[in-house]
C-alpha cells in the first residue's frame, strides 16, 4: 500500500521529486496589474505542502511552482504590507524576466523600491494628519486607494482603540464613527491582507447604505450578507482556477528566464 496515499504531508516529498498539483492554495483573486493576475494565497498551506521557505509573496520568475503570469501574495501578511509586496514582486519579476537579473540582484532592487514607497507613504500620512482634528497623532499609517469617491486609509488600529474607541474592530467609516471623516474608510493595520479585502467590501456597501439614509442596524446585516456572497464567490473562483491548473514543479530559480517584450 502507498504509505502517502492518505497522508497530505507527503505531498511536499512528491514535489521534490517531480510535479505536484496545487490544491487549497488560492484564496482571493484581486484583478490584474502589469499583465499579472494578483492572487492572495494560503501562505501556511504553501509552506506545508509546496515550498517550506515561502513567505510574503512570489512570482513566476523566482518560483517554479508559481504559475505563469501570476503574482502570489501571502494571505498571512498585514494589509499595510500589501502594496509594498505587490510592487516588490512585479519589479523583481520584470528585472529577472526582461534583463536576466539574478534573483539576489532583482530582490535587492525591489527592497529599495519598497523603501522609497514606505518613505513616500509616511510623508503623505503625516501631511494628511496635520489637517485632521484627531486628538492623538500617529493614527494614519498609509493611503491605500480611492474607491467609489471614498479615501481608504490604513490606520494604527491599536492606537485607535487606545485613544479613540476601544470598540474599533478592523474597519470603519465616517457614518459609523464620528472621529472618522465622512469621506474616509479606515482599515486596521493589524488586519491580514485577506480579511482586509472582505472588510473593505463590507464597509463600502454599508457606508453607501448609511449615506443613502439607511440606519446602521439595518445596513450592517445587509452589508454582511453581501460580504458572505463575496466570500462564496471567491471560494468558487479559487476552486475553479485550481481545477484548470497543470501540475507544477518544485523549487526556485536563481536567475530569470530572459524574454523581451
Amino acid at each position: 500500500m502507498d504509505k502517502c496515499k492518505n497522508d497530505p504531508s507527503c505531498r511536499l516529498l512528491d514535489a521534490t521529486s517531480g510535479r505536484t498539483r496545487l490544491s487549497g492554495i488560492y484564496r482571493v483573486r484581486l484583478g490584474k496589474r502589469e499583465g499579472q493576475r494578483i492572487w492572495l494565497v494560503d501562505g501556511a498551506r504553501v509552506v506545508r505542502f509546496v515550498y517550506p521557505a515561502f513567505i510574503m509573496g512570489g512570482n513566476d520568475q523566482r518560483y517554479r511552482f508559481n504559475p505563469d503570469d501570476e503574482v502570489w501574495i501571502d494571505n498571512r501578511i498585514g494589509i499595510e504590507e500589501f502594496e509594498y509586496t505587490v510592487a516588490h514582486e512585479l519589479l523583481e519579476r520584470k528585472l529577472m524576466r526582461e534583463r536576466g537579473y539574478s534573483y539576489d540582484r532583482a530582490h535587492r532592487a525591489s527592497i529599495e523600491l519598497e523603501l522609497v514607497m514606505r518613505k513616500r507613504d509616511e510623508r503623505r500620512a503625516l501631511k494628511h494628519e496635520k489637517s485632521s482634528a484627531l486628538p492623538v497623532k500617529g493614527v494614519y499609517r498609509c493611503f491605500l486607494r480611492s474607491a467609489g469617491g471614498v479615501k481608504v486609509w490604513i490606520v494604527d488600529g491599536p492606537k485607535v482603540r487606545q485613544h479613540l474607541d476601544g470598540d474599533f474592530v478592523f474597519a470603519g467609516h465616517g457614518y459609523k464613527y464620528d472621529f472618522i471623516p465622512s469621506n474616509e474608510i479606515w482599515l486596521d493595520s493589524a488586519m491580514s491582507a485577506e480579511q482586509a479585502h472582505f472588510a473593505l467590501y463590507h464597509e463600502l456597501r454599508e457606508r453607501r447604505m448609511n449615506a443613502g439614509g439607511m440606519g446602521y442596524h439595518q445596513a450592517y446585516p445587509e452589508a454582511l450578507a453581501l460580504d458572505m456572497q463575496e466570500r462564496a464567490r471567491q471560494e468558487k473562483t479559487s476552486l475553479a482556477h485550481e481545477a484548470n491548473l497543470a501540475p507544477v514543479r518544485y523549487g526556485v530559480r536563481a536567475r530569470g528566464v530572459r524574454k523581451t517584450v
